[in-house]
């Protein structure tokens, strides 16, 4: 092993011959970091850019000069190879933790066999592996001048934790199967320590005192786990979770050993499941029979399209998870949520991780991910889906898939649907929930408050018209309500009003991947400030009709706008998913979007 050692799990040191030496430049340490990852020459322009973005590239590269001393004085060694044009770490002179982590794991992946069980040898190696990860990487640190640097790093922590978590199963597994329940169970500990609300963790906990003997605390475990998502996200634990539960608890002996473990499916990337999923069977049926699921043909691409906060997203995420999509797709689904902003080179990195395209943590582009994902795919089987596209050149990457593959994209645009689809068959409109549904999923959330308020439940949820955006955030707010010992019928009426644009969005219907929780209001607004000042004081104005439903023709919405042709107006706020065409040649808005637009109306007003 060399001399020279750099750790960067954790907070980061340098040691020369065992012994701390100091660097003074907190963008030393990111240069370090950063040419330690990619782990490939780095060009001087590219790096100067990175850490010196508000500098223009001469005082940029002065600046980088400048930096280097600070690097290359620490040991007479020539770890850092330098030339007028590019920068690298020499690995001959220089051992670094991030590397010896990543080689280890990678020893113990078979490119033969799907298994991830692991021999002797292999759960050795991942020994070795979890000791060298003290902490996150570059644990507490960033710059906050250099926005690019600091994605750059998120990402590598996320994959790095990523890696992790896996190996952290995988050495759990391997203990258990050697009788060493305590030392599993430590494991698996430290994995859900990473995520306290990664439900596979808590299963995997579960599963691993009951197989050795513990199922009081299995069911303790299944306590905690219920009880912190209520806390946290307001909303109840995985089907698979409470089944396991219920396994667990009809079960009077427990054989310790091997648990059977639900892992996610190889080659696969998978949004978390959705844990409260409702009258949304027929659309699943709908949606897979598209994919050739008990049907005779598969359409190579469905856009699913429909309102801001109808389900899209959870539908999509039932669907990865759909048992019979993985027969159907025996290579895996690739999944990903991309937004209004979306980090695209991240979104593909994800999907070329699966089949080792690109080393981890080396920079890539992504017409060349692109190219690479289109000939492994070729003559593979795989569900492609890609969630909340907001722009058909975001999704242009995607489009990876050979003969037998699949796309699935979500969208709440219509003239994006229109665009994204081949032809007008290949767009699905997702509907609103039925009001028997949306009724159940109500009770599911707050069911104190469906059993107490039986006709204000039924009128609230006919009030919000089936809307599972609108029902998730307003049970949630009544079971608090409830939870607290308060009366709920106050709220009932407060949430038919403009209150309900207020109320945070749960966590778990943002989509993935995003780092807060916005208002009902703000999650609205992205549809509406897309729109043209003149055009969106238009959206408002529509809030003056009767609603319950409310719904306006071509004649009426002229009227109110004073304008002879209200025809551009209506196609504009077709495209953004704010109005749908009924029958009888009439346009109808949803409830929800009718308390948007007054609040609307009422800002311009105060304008």
């Amino acid at each position: 092993m060399s001399d020279l050692k750099l750790y960067l799990l954790g907070v980061p040191r340098l040691e020369v011959q065992g012994q701390p030496v100091g660097i003074d430049r907190r963008k030393a340490w990111a240069l370090a970091a950063y040419l330690a990852l990619t782990d490939r020459p780095q060009s001087r322009d590219t790096l100067a850019a990175l850490l010196w973005p508000e500098h223009d590239q001469e005082h940029a590269r002065a600046s980088l000069r400048g930096t280097l001393p600070a690097l290359t004085r620490v040991s007479p060694l020539p770890w850092l190879e330098a030339d007028r044009t590019a920068l690298k770490l020499a690995r001959e002179h220089i051992w670094v933790d991030v590397w010896a982590f990543t080689d280890l794991l990678r020893q113990t992946y078979s490119s033969s066999s799907e298994s991830d069980a692991l021999t002797a040898e292999q759960a050795e190696q991942v020994r070795a592996a979890l000791d060298l990860y003290r902490a996150d990487l570059l644990a507490g640190f960033h710059l906050p001048d250099c926005a690019d640097f600091d994605q750059w790093l998120l990402m590598q922590r996320e994959w790095l934790q990523r890696e992790l978590g896996a190996a952290l199963r995988r050495y759990a597994l391997y203990l258990s199967e050697q009788g060493q329940g305590p030392a599993a169970l430590d494991q698996a500990r430290r994995w859900l320590a990473l995520d306290p609300l990664h439900e596979p963790a808590h299963r995997l906990l579960m599963q691993l005192y009951a197989a050795h003997g513990q199922r009081s605390e299995a069911l303790r475990q299944y306590q905690q786990c219920l009880e912190l998502l209520d806390r946290e996200l307001a909303t109840p634990p995985e089907n698979e979770t409470t089944d396991l539960y219920q396994r667990i608890l009809t079960t009077e002996n427990v054989t310790p050993g091997v648990p059977v473990l639900s892992q996610g499916r190889a080659n696969s990337v998978l949004p978390p499941l959705p844990g409260l999923i409702v009258g949304r069977e027929a659309v699943l049926t709908e949606i897979k029979r598209r994919l050739g699921i008990n049907s005779a043909a598969m359409r190579p691409i469905t856009i699913v399209q429909g309102w801001p906060g109808v389900g899209k997203s959870t539908t999509a995420a039932a669907l990865a998870h759909d048992g019979q999509v993985s027969q159907q797709f025996p290579d895996g689904v690739l999944w990903t949520s991309l937004g209004e902003t979306p980090n695209l080179l991240m979104a593909l990195s994800a999907w070329a991780e699966v089949y080792h395209l690109v080393e981890p943590g080396r920079p890539a582009r992504i017409e060349e991910l692109s190219s690479q994902l289109t000939a492994v795919l070729r003559d593979k089987r795989v569900l492609l889906i890609v969630d909340d596209v907001w722009q058909a050149e975001h999704a242009l990457p995607f489009r990876v898939g050979g003969a037998a593959c699949a796309l699935v994209m979500t969208t709440r645009l219509n003239d994006l649907a229109t665009a994204l689809a081949p032809t007008a068959a290949d767009v699905y409109r997702l509907p609103v929930l039925a009001e028997a549904a949306a009724l159940e999923l109500l009770g599911k959330l707050t069911p104190e408050t469906v059993q107490d308020y039986p006709e204000g439940a039924l009128q609230l949820v006919r009030d919000l018209e089936g809307l599972p955006l609108a029902i998730n955030v307003a049970g949630r707010l009544l079971h608090n309500e409830a939870r607290l010992g308060w009366g709920v019928g106050n709220l009932l009426e407060e949430l038919r009003g403009s209150s309900l644009l207020q109320a945070q969005v749960p966590s778990d219907m943002t989509g993935a991947g995003r780092d807060t929780s916005p208002t009902v209001a703000a999650l609205l607004r992205r549809s509406t400030d897309a729109l043209d000042a003149r055009s969106r004081e238009r959206f408002a104005l529509l809030s003056l009709f009767v609603p319950k439903p409310a719904t306006f023709d071509l004649q009426a919405m002229a009227l109110a706008w004073d304008v002879e042709d209200p025809r551009p107006t209506v196609r504009a706020l077709m495209n953004r998913g704010l109005i749908e065409p009924v029958s009888g040649g009439r346009f109808q808005m949803h409830a929800l979007l009718v308390l948007h637009a007054s609040a609307l109306l009422q800002e311009l007003t105060v304008a």
